[in-house]
């Protein structure tokens, strides 16, 4: 009997932990719960240890993340979109203001946390005239939570122009949709080893991916 009554209890046990879900509220709430139905404004649940009860809706933008039963984590809000998209690619051109030469370059880039990016550029400039490579950081200034697309950067990014090395430093803001859309929009100092100065507006368009 005893041995009966224990499988019967294992089996409400595992039945249990394995059939529901919680939902983490920004708040600091756990709610035990079984989903009904999910949007992208509401979710509707009952209670786990109350199925008979009535149905329980919860706007989204309340919700830090769900946990599913089947071991998924799905994050709503507050998750910064340059942590879950870091690897990016763009084109980019540079005008200087006084109208002396510009340049085209196309970048590689990849965000190591959501504040930091590494990038490498290449492109024909005829600021230096001739073909131009770089490399360097940028740190954008934001949180691993921020839900901010807008975020205002600043780097330094070491290049060379056939043995002619330079510095730049940018000072922009950079905008990236959910989608994975990215454009930016900086001013640069670039400063030549062998003491030539030169500033340029740069506009950037590309896109950034999941890795």
């Amino acid at each position: 009997m005893k041995s009966h009554l224990t499988i019967l209890l294992l089996t409400f046990v595992f039945q249990y932990s394995i059939g529901q879900d919680i939902i983490n509220t920004k708040d600091k709430l756990k709610l035990t719960v079984r989903i009904i139905e999910q949007t992208n404004k509401l979710v509707k649940y009952k209670m786990i240890d109350y199925e008979d009860g009535p149905t329980i809706s919860i706007k989204s933008n309340r919700i830090y993340n769900i946990e599913y039963k089947n071991g998924f984590v799905e994050q709503f809000g507050n998750q910064n979109p340059r942590k879950y998209k870091p690897f990016g690619i763009n084109a980019g051109m540079a005008l200087n203001p006084s109208g002396n030469g510009g340049m085209l370059s196309s970048t590689l880039d990849y965000f190591i946390i959501p504040q930091i990016d590494l990038e490498i550029n290449v492109g024909s400039s005829d600021i230096t005239n001739g073909m131009y490579i770089s490399a360097g950081s940028r740190f954008h200034i934001n949180s691993n939570k921020s839900e901010n697309k807008f975020t205002p950067f600043t780097g330094l990014l070491l290049g060379s122009n056939y043995g002619d090395g330079f510095c730049q430093v940018p000072v922009g803001i950079n905008w990236l949709s959910n989608s994975g859309f990215n454009t930016s929009l900086s001013f640069n100092e670039m400063i030549g080893f062998k003491l030539w100065f030169t500033t340029f507006i740069e506009i950037r368009t590309g896109w950034r991916f999941k890795l």
